[in-house]
C-alpha cells in the first residue's frame, strides 16, 4: 500500500480536500467500530473529492481488520490532525508533519480497508479494492469476490493462489452481476 512517512506534495486546496477526505474516513470508521457495526453508515461521507483518483466508496471493512494496535495508531494520529481540522488554515503543502500524519493515517486506513487510496500526481494504482486469496487445497467452489453491482469505474486486483485445485473444483476472482 503506502509508505507510512510518503504523502504526495499537492498544491494548498487539493491538500486541503485530501486532509478533509481522510480525516472524516477514520472518523467513520472509528465511529462504526464504537457502534460494533460493520454494514455502511448512514451516508454520514460525501463523495471523494476530485483530489482521489478512482472511486475508493464508503469505507467497508470486515471488523477483524480493525485491531486495538490499529485503532490506537488513528486515535494517535487524528490527535496530531485534530489542530489542523479546527484551523483548516494551517493546512500547507511544506509542512512535513501533517504529510507525514497524512501518510500514517492513510496507510492505516488501507490496511483496514483492504483498498488503495490515491490522490492525484501521485505513481500508484488508482484507489480501489484489493483482494489476496491463499487457498491450499479446493474441493469445490472459492470465489475471492462476489458481488450483485458494480460501478463501471470500479477498480478491484484480485490475486489468487491455490496449492492444489481437486478435479471438479472450482476458483473464481471475481463474479459480478451488473457493471453500472
Amino acid at each position: 500500500m503506502s509508505d507510512a512517512f510518503t504523502f504526495p506534495v499537492l498544491a494548498a486546496s487539493a491538500l486541503t480536500q485530501a486532509f478533509g477526505f481522510l480525516y472524516a474516513r477514520a472518523g467513520v470508521v472509528l465511529d462504526r467500530r464504537s457502534r460494533q457495526r460493520e454494514e455502511a453508515g448512514s451516508g454520514a461521507l460525501e463523495a471523494a473529492p476530485a483530489v482521489v483518483v478512482g472511486d475508493p466508496g464508503p469505507p467497508v471493512f470486515d471488523a477483524a481488520a480493525l485491531t486495538s494496535e490499529r485503532v490506537q495508531r488513528i486515535e494517535s494520529l487524528l490527535g496530531v490532525l485534530g489542530v489542523y481540522d479546527d484551523h483548516r488554515e494551517l493546512i500547507r503543502a511544506d509542512d512535513e508533519r501533517l504529510r507525514h500524519s497524512l501518510g500514517g493515517l492513510r496507510a492505516a486506513l488501507e490496511e483496514i480497508e483492504g483498498q488503495r487510496l490515491t490522490f492525484t500526481g501521485e505513481r500508484r494504482p488508482a484507489s480501489g479494492v484489493r483482494i489476496e486469496q491463499v487457498l491450499d487445497e479446493v474441493h469445490g467452489r472459492a470465489a475471492a469476490l462476489r458481488v450483485r453491482r458494480v460501478a463501471e469505474s470500479a477498480d478491484v486486483s484480485v490475486r489468487q493462489r491455490a496449492g492444489t485445485v481437486r478435479e471438479g473444483a472450482e476458483i473464481i476472482g471475481a463474479e459480478i452481476d451488473e457493471i453500472r
